[in-house]
């Protein structure tokens, strides 16, 4: 039989198999409780509480033809910036039917304010200049948001904006005006924009002073279980382009989708019920947006 070993130490207390009198094995040691990370819990915390209105807000921010004409009175939030691309497809009374792309850019300079600039490209430019659609037009406008939404009073902007004459057929520069509001509800919100167009040249038959009006409402597919689409409505008014003319009325129906975390999908569809001989029946609309 092997003998035990035993050793003494400094102390003068004997070691048997290398371990003191009385000490426990080391795998039945209490292990200290790991402490947790508050400082990192709580700052997990605060970017997703973050993330979440930034993106829901990414996806509810509507712009004109983002994809329907209804715009609300909130603008981009504070130094973000997005882009966005289109392609519009307008079947028309007598085959004269219109296509092409546009393009758009937002940013947020300040707390509150919004500038961007928007272009687009038609074919059969000269007919759509009559109509009062520029092809290849340069628009500048900058959104101020002058209260913000209570649980009393909706969010109220104003949206200055000029539309320089870099495209085809094209006559002069136009100055735009707008009031916006936008009101929440639980399940839905609601849209009211005023808007006034004053044309910097004109011939005989056109309208120098144009006004619009548009009611909307955007909401949540019912049922759906998922916040990334959201459903748009408007309704439209605007003056003819051409005088004399009966006064346009447009119904709009579209939908946005996050396909990406800061990017979504976006299309819609349009009818001019009254207007124009060769108004538009049927205006389709797709695109993408991006939030850098």
């Amino acid at each position: 039989m092997g003998a035990r070993e035993e050793h003494f130490d400094r102390d003068g207390l004997c070691r048997k198999d290398g371990a003191r009198p009385g000490a426990l094995p080391a795998s039945s040691l209490p292990r200290p409780a790991r402490r947790p990370r508050s400082s990192e819990a709580i700052l997990l915390g605060i970017l997703v509480l973050l993330a979440r209105p930034a993106r829901a807000q990414f996806l509810s921010d509507l712009a004109p033809d983002r994809p329907l004409a209804i715009e609300d009175a909130r603008p981009v939030s504070y130094r973000a910036f997005s882009g966005a691309t289109d392609w519009t497809y307008s079947l028309r009374k007598g085959s004269l039917n219109d296509w092409g792309p546009g393009f758009s850019l937002l940013y947020g300079p300040l707390r509150g304010l919004e500038t961007g600039a928007a272009i687009r490209w038609v074919t059969r430019p000269g007919r759509n200049a009559d109509r009062g659609i520029a092809s290849g037009d340069l628009a500048l406008h900058a959104l101020y948001q002058i209260v913000d939404e209570t649980g009393t009073r909706p969010a109220v902007a104003a949206r200055v904006g000029v539309q320089l004459p870099t495209g085809l057929d094209s006559k002069g520069t136009d100055l735009q005006l707008a009031a916006l509001a936008t009101r929440s509800f639980d399940a839905f919100r609601l849209h009211a924009n005023l808007r006034y167009m004053r044309l910097g040249a004109t011939n005989s038959l056109e309208r120098r002073d144009r006004y619009e009006g548009a009611a909307g409402v955007d909401f949540l597919p019912p049922r759906s279980g998922t916040t990334d689409t959201i459903v748009l409505a408007d309704a439209v008014v605007r003056s003819n382009p051409v005088v004399g003319g009966t006064t346009i009325v447009l119904l709009e129906l579209g939908a946005r989708r996050r396909i990406g975390p800061q990017t979504l999908l976006f299309a819609g569809a349009g009818t001019e019920i009254t207007g124009l001989p060769d108004r538009a029946r049927l205006r389709l609309r797709i695109g993408l947006m991006h939030l850098y």
